[in-house]
C-alpha cells in the first residue's frame, strides 16, 4: 500500500513538472534547482569558498533567466547535470558510486533518445535528490558514530 501511494505521489509530482514546463511556467523548476544548490552546499557547511562556486555555477537566476527567455539549451542541462553528478559522486561514500553512474547513465540514455526536456527535468530532479537523501544520511551516519566515539572516549577518560 505504501509504495503505490508513493509511486502515485511521485507521478503527480512528475505529471504537474512536466505540465509546467510545457505552459513555460518556471517557478516551480527553479525552486527545485536552488533547493538542489542549498542541498549540496549543506554537505560541505565550512566551505564557503566551494559555496560560491557552486552557486556561480549553478547561478539561480542566470538560470531563471535563461528559462523564461527560452535560451535555455539542451547542452546547458547536460552541463549542469554532469556538474551536479560529479558534486553527488565526490561527495558520496565509494559505495554509492555504481547506483549513482546508473542514473546518470539512465538519464543521459534519455537524453540521446530524445526524451522532452519536460520528461527530463523531473527525472533528473528525483534522482539527484535520491542521492542528496543517501549523503545526508551516510553523513549523519558518519556524524553519529563520531560523536558517540567522543562521548565515550569523555566518559572513559574521566
Amino acid at each position: 500500500m505504501e509504495a503505490q501511494i508513493k509511486t502515485t505521489y511521485y507521478k503527480a509530482w512528475t505529471d504537474l513538472i512536466e505540465h509546467e514546463l510545457n505552459d513555460d511556467k518556471f517557478d516551480l523548476v527553479c525552486k527545485l534547482h536552488r533547493e538542489i544548490v542549498i542541498r549540496i552546499c549543506r554537505c560541505i557547511p565550512s566551505r564557503t569558498d566551494l559555496h560560491d562556486q557552486i552557486a556561480e555555477k549553478m547561478d539561480p537566476v542566470l538560470f531563471k533567466q535563461q528559462l523564461e527567455n527560452k535560451v535555455y539549451s539542451g547542452e546547458d542541462f547536460l552541463n549542469m547535470v554532469q556538474y551536479v553528478y560529479t558534486w553527488i559522486k565526490n561527495l558520496s561514500s565509494p559505495s554509492r558510486d555504481k547506483d549513482i553512474e546508473n542514473s546518470l547513465n539512465e538519464l543521459l540514455k534519455h537524453m540521446n533518445e530524445g526524451v522532452t526536456f519536460g520528461k527530463l527535468v523531473p527525472e533528473f530532479i528525483l534522482q539527484v535528490h535520491r542521492h542528496l537523501d543517501d549523503l545526508e544520511t551516510d553523513l549523519g551516519r558518519d556524524v553519529t558514530k563520531k560523536f558517540k566515539e567522543f562521548i565515550k572516549e569523555k566518559l572513559n577518560s574521566q
